[in-house]
């Protein structure tokens, strides 16, 4: 493969990197829960600080906690 088009086809990687982190970001494991499955738009941080709702990782709301699942 020549120089040139191993340059350019880094050029085009970097641009879509780019163009694709614009949309798409990881969201922090402790912003997840607030961030895709809460119904409040936004929260003041003393909300946030003190929300139980994140603090338990919502457990036993979508799946049931560990201390309540049966054992195996």
């Amino acid at each position: 493969m020549s120089e040139q088009k191993v340059q350019g086809s880094r050029s085009k990687l970097k641009v879509w990197q780019w163009f694709r982190a614009q949309f798409v970001q990881e969201v922090p494991e402790e912003s997840s829960l607030c961030e895709f499955e809460c119904r409040k738009g936004q929260c003041t941080l003393d909300e946030w600080k003190s929300c139980a709702r994140r603090l338990s990782k919502a457990a036993g709301e979508l799946m049931p906690s560990p201390r309540s699942a049966p054992p195996r």
